[in-house]
Formats: structure tokens, C-alpha cells, sequence
């Protein structure tokens, strides 16, 4: 028996920006940064047990993510940990890596 479950095509680019070996690029993150905003407005179940400190570095972390494209700017290691780690968060639970 096959246990082959397509993922969406949502989920198919959170993958490749989850992993490590693949580098960030410019238009990953502005897909990633709609991809949450739209998730955001969706009323996310994924995020919706969240604390006020736990959304609010989110918030930072996309936010520093969003200036970084405006400024034209890499990310630091730091930057890249913390935007992967909040975008690990919106795969559905048991789908993380």
C-alpha cells in the first residue's frame, strides 16, 4: 500500500525555505511574506494558541525580514534561524521536517 499524501502547493515552497541547504532568495521571502500575511488575515489555526510574546516576536521577526528586502540587504544567520523557525510553524502539525 502507498502512503504517498500529495502535499498542497502551499506547503511546497514552505519546504524548500525550511531547509537548511537551501539559501534564501529574494523572491522566497517575498512568497513567504505573503504566504503569512494571507495565513495572518485568515484567522491561522496554526498560530491561533500562540501568547502575546510568542506573536510578537513573529511580528519582529517578519518585520525585520520585510526591511531586509527594502534595504536590499542579506539576512544574517540569526535572521534566516528566526524567519525558518516561524514559517516551521505554519506546516501542519506532524509535517514539520
Amino acid at each position: 500500500m502507498n502512503n504517498y499524501r500529495p502535499q498542497p502547493p502551499s506547503e511546497q515552497p514552505l519546504r524548500r525555505l525550511l531547509d537548511p541547504s537551501h539559501p534564501l532568495q529574494r523572491e522566497d521571502v517575498l512568497w513567504a511574506l505573503g504566504f503569512i500575511k494571507k495565513k495572518v488575515a485568515d484567522g491561522a489555526p496554526e498560530w491561533s494558541g500562540l501568547d502575546r510574546p510568542q506573536l510578537l516576536a513573529h511580528f519582529a521577526c517578519f518585520a525585520d525580514m520585510a526591511l531586509l528586502l527594502l534595504h536590499r540587504r542579506s539576512p544574517s544567520s540569526r535572521e534566516t534561524d528566526c524567519f525558518r523557525a516561524m514559517l516551521s510553524e505554519l506546516l501542519p502539525r506532524g509535517q514539520e521536517r
